[in-house]
């Protein structure tokens, strides 16, 4: 069945392409197919597939059964993009950015334990390794769509890096998952803290750094004061705030979070985009 969602259900701008092309973490799981970006989603238990697409006003999928509000959570129309667009206008590099970002989302994940999970793989690794990986793991500890945590548990430390090439990674992704699967890892504790406690409570966990904190923090649960620091940020922030200076990861973090306040996500987002599309070149 096909259905229809107007983009005035969205608190801003709401681009599909460039929020779908901009390899943020939740953009994983979707892939475009005939002018069409494809997924599949947990319904009652099934796996079903779906398809979206823009038309000027409108967001279009099919989808055997309405999933408006699903789609809506996983593109954060609820987040008021023109307030960021308005508080940074007279920053000169990131109105650079928000000029050639309009409309690029943030996205949050159905699926908090996936986001948990593929999160440990972004440690040193590129996009394109963590596509690699992300997919490994799916085909060989899941069904094509999503991890199953029982199998990661369970897993030979051995075999899921043969299998899934995950390098030293494959010990913290199956002590994680334990974790989620014995409580010792409570989502719903999590969901209600702040941003710092949850940050420290989940960097007590072996395998959980601060960049990998803050991405399942953000983009699981949609915590938007939180600041993924990774090369292309530490480049930027360098740059473009601290004159070239070499200055370490934490101070870089903490001027973003204090700097960007509650935009800090989208911010985080922006010159990530920005970085690597423009600058890189």
């Amino acid at each position: 069945m096909k259905f229809k969602i107007s983009k005035t259900k969205f608190k801003g701008p709401f681009n599909l392409k460039l929020t779908l092309d901009s390899d943020q973490c939740p953009s994983d799981i979707w892939c475009l197919k005939n002018g069409k970006y494809t997924t599949f989603i947990e319904l009652k238990n099934n796996w079903i597939p779906i398809a979206v697409w823009e038309e000027k006003e409108n967001l279009f999928f099919e989808c055997k059964e309405d999933i408006s509000e699903k789609l809506l959570y996983h593109f954060w129309s609820d987040y008021y993009l023109l307030r960021f667009y308005s508080e940074f206008a007279s920053d000169k590099y990131i109105s650079k950015a928000i000029n050639f970002c309009q409309g690029l989302r943030l996205m949050r994940d159905w699926d908090i334990n996936y986001r948990i999970i593929e999160a440990i793989l972004t440690q040193n690794a590129s996009v394109k390794q963590i596509r690699n990986m992300e997919s490994n793991l799916r085909n060989f500890y899941g069904n094509q769509h999503t991890f199953n945590l029982e199998e990661i548990a369970n897993a030979n430390e051995k075999k899921i890096q043969k299998k899934c090439k995950v390098g030293y990674r494959a010990k913290y992704l199956i002590s994680v998952a334990r974790k989620i699967l014995n409580n010792e890892l409570n989502i719903e504790q999590i969901k209600e803290m702040d941003s710092t406690d949850a940050r420290r409570l989940l960097t007590d966990i072996e395998g959980i750094g601060p960049k990998v904190a803050d991405i399942i923090l953000l983009y699981g649960f949609g915590k938007i004061d939180t600041f993924p620091m990774d090369v292309w940020l530490r480049r930027a922030l360098t740059r473009e705030y601290f004159k070239g200076e070499q200055t370490s990861d934490k101070k870089l973090r903490e001027f973003a979070l204090n700097y960007f306040g509650r935009h800090a996500g989208i911010a985080h987002l922006y010159m990530f985009y920005y970085e690597r599309k423009i600058k890189s070149s």
